[in-house]
């Protein structure tokens, strides 16, 4: 004897199928915005430190190809390291084989280009390969892996990790505001931008532990764009009153006035803006390729 369902009870289960299927399809897309946006933020994280600290003009990111040409320069270096590390040609690596090098490539492009000096990369990948291969093999590649970590904890090291890295800045000069005040300023404007933006550019239902997580990894390369910005602005200020004829008095009081700090806090707000907007838009075509990486074979 076959049992049936009813229909209306058919068709019930029929749409909790349905159901079920459209909730782990947006899940999963809500997984690939989350690592592509993480990817681009510390992939290219360095890139935008050195645009902030030379005084580059947000409008040639936007309009030229300095970030195109910079980035592409990274992402063949990584590549090459790894092709080297794994005994292969460049045209066999894959994304998750160039994946561990792409911060550190991108941070040596970007110290390059902020001595004015050229770019070998295939010399320098073999430099750094070489060094790879000294190393300990046991030396864990993934920034992301630590499953012995909450995210809660994780986050509460970053912030400790931010504060120490922003303070080394603000002993060297303070703006005659105090250690205290200005590091208070600066930390709390990066912890509230990194707050928000892991809202602004992450879905609305996106996991609290994800966007906690992304909180982290902005927290991490906001605080190095802040670093660049308070350097920057120090050295002007610094440079301009050492070599102008006022007294301690009227030094104190051109301080003041204009305010430094705020305009260090402006200029990381419109950093920060520009980094978020390119890793928002870099996800949406990041997320669309991202197959099993496996077999997503990484051109130079």
């Amino acid at each position: 004897m076959t049992l049936r369902l009813p229909k209306s009870q058919s068709r019930d289960n029929g749409f909790g199928a349905e159901a079920d299927m459209i909730y782990r399809e947006q899940r999963e897309e809500r997984f690939r915005t989350k690592v592509a946006i993480q990817q681009f933020l510390n992939h290219n994280g360095p890139l935008f430190r050195a645009f902030a600290k030379a005084g580059t003009s947000i409008n040639e990111v936007l309009d030229g190809d300095v970030l195109r040409v910079h980035a592409s320069n990274a992402m063949k270096l990584a590549v090459l390291i790894a092709a080297e590390i794994n005994k292969k040609s460049p045209e066999e690596v894959t994304a998750a084989e160039a994946k561990p090098f792409r911060t550190d490539a991108a941070e040596y492009v970007a110290d390059l280009w902020l001595s004015n000096k050229p770019i070998d990369v295939e010399k320098a990948a073999k430099e750094m390969a070489s060094a790879i291969n000294l190393a300990d093999k046991s030396w864990d590649f993934d920034s992301f892996k630590d499953d012995k970590m909450s995210d809660d904890a994780s986050l509460m090291i970053s912030a400790v990790s931010l504060a120490g890295s922003l303070s080394k800045l603000v002993d060297i000069y303070d703006f005659r505001l105090g250690k205290e005040e200005a590091l208070g300023k600066v930390v709390n404007y990066v912890v509230r931008t990194a707050s928000k933006m892991a809202f602004d550019i992450l879905p609305g239902e996106v996991r609290d532990a994800d966007r906690r997580n992304v909180t982290q990894t902005l927290s991490r390369n906001l605080c190095s764009l802040m670093e660049a910005c308070y350097e920057r602005k120090a050295i002007e200020v610094a440079s301009h009153l050492e070599g102008s004829k006022m007294t301690e008095v009227q030094k104190a009081k051109w301080l003041a006035e204009t305010k430094p700090v705020d305009d260090v806090l402006r200029s990381f707000s419109e950093w920060s803006t520009c980094f978020g907007a390119f890793a928002l838009a870099a996800s949406q075509g990041m997320k669309s390729q991202n197959t099993p990486e496996k077999d997503n074979k990484t051109g130079l």
